[in-house]
């Protein structure tokens, strides 16, 4: 029998908090010291090396005596692109600004955030697996048989409930990895359809805070960093937040866009296909002009792609 309202608000609830748990626990991966950052730890923090000497022994580590493991927090590791200092220079104009230290913290991150992003996936589709067996179980026992679950509109504003709880707490990557969590392969093969008809809960998550003062600021330069971090494979958002900015405007007017589009270095060399060095020699109208029409292109190119894509 198709799902009634009942189940399907009672399961959508389900998989709302099953999501926000795998997110919380995926947000701490593990990390193996190498040997001389072991040697530099008992050097400058011996309680610090004590404590990981414990932690290693309780837990029954495999890794060898030369190294330890320490437990890293993704999304405070994701904040420190955020309280860079070179990040508050002066770019353009000015002397030349040494991009060493963006670089390397963008390099650091985007490892991290691969690793974040596997291990999320990981505990979910495993997590699914075993909560959806006991669900059909469980119907089953009350005398049903669950075929497939087509999820209505309401239902999944159950779901995006959880999604702006992360949102309006600042967590922008736990809300967006709810998100993409959500069309997981395994959930598909669960038979749990999400509906077609005009829905995108990226979408609702990024007009939500673009009308938010509090959130409004933050979230473009999420947006804007996490489209590199993540290596292009969350670039969607730069697209959607650029195209509600110019059809909608909130807080945040097409113009302020482009002042922080400018403001962050490692974006506006990505959107242009220019070096620092190569953009340096160009005119502020100029610079301001090529930013522009970059990112008309840019939303043009993912909109094809996302069209070949399909649903």
């Amino acid at each position: 029998m198709q799902a009634s309202v009942e189940i399907r608000k009672k399961l959508a609830l389900l998989v709302g908090n099953l999501l926000s748990r795998c997110i919380r626990e995926a947000r701490f991966i593990p990390h193996v010291l190498t040997r001389e950052e072991v040697i530099s730890i008992l050097l400058k923090n011996p309680a610090l090396y004590e404590k990981l000497v414990s932690d290693e022994h309780a837990e029954s580590s495999q890794t060898s005596k030369d190294d330890l493991t320490i437990k890293i927090d993704v999304a405070k590791e994701l904040e420190k692109l955020d309280s860079l200092d070179a990040l508050e220079a002066s770019f353009w104009d000015g002397p030349e600004v040494d991009l060493s230290p963006i670089l390397d913290s963008t390099n650091q991150l985007t490892r991290t955030f691969a690793v974040y992003l596997g291990n999320a996936a990981t505990l979910f589709d495993r997590a699914f697996e075993n909560f959806m067996n006991r669900f059909r179980q469980s119907v089953q026992r009350a005398g049903m048989t669950l075929k497939t679950v087509d999820f209505a509109s309401d239902d999944v504003a159950v779901l995006e409930a959880n999604a702006v709880s992360h949102l309006c707490s600042g967590e922008f990557l736990q809300a967006f990895t709810f998100d993409r969590l959500l069309s997981s392969q395994v959930m598909m093969k669960q038979v749990i359809n999400l509906p077609v008809e005009k829905y995108s809960m990226r979408e609702n998550l990024i007009q939500h805070a673009l009308h938010d003062p509090n959130l409004e600021p933050a979230l473009i330069k999420f947006v804007l960093r996490i489209s590199y971090v993540s290596q292009g494979a969350w670039d969607d958002l730069v697209s959607i937040l650029a195209r509600q900015i110019h059809e909608q405007p909130g807080f945040c007017s097409p113009s302020r866009l482009l002042d922080l589009i400018e403001q962050d270095v490692v974006f506006s060399c990505n959107l242009l296909c220019r070096s620092y060095g190569e953009i340096r020699e160009w005119s502020a109208n100029q610079r301001r002009e090529a930013i522009a029409s970059s990112l008309r292109n840019y939303q043009d190119r993912l909109s094809i792609k996302a069209a070949s894509q399909g649903p």
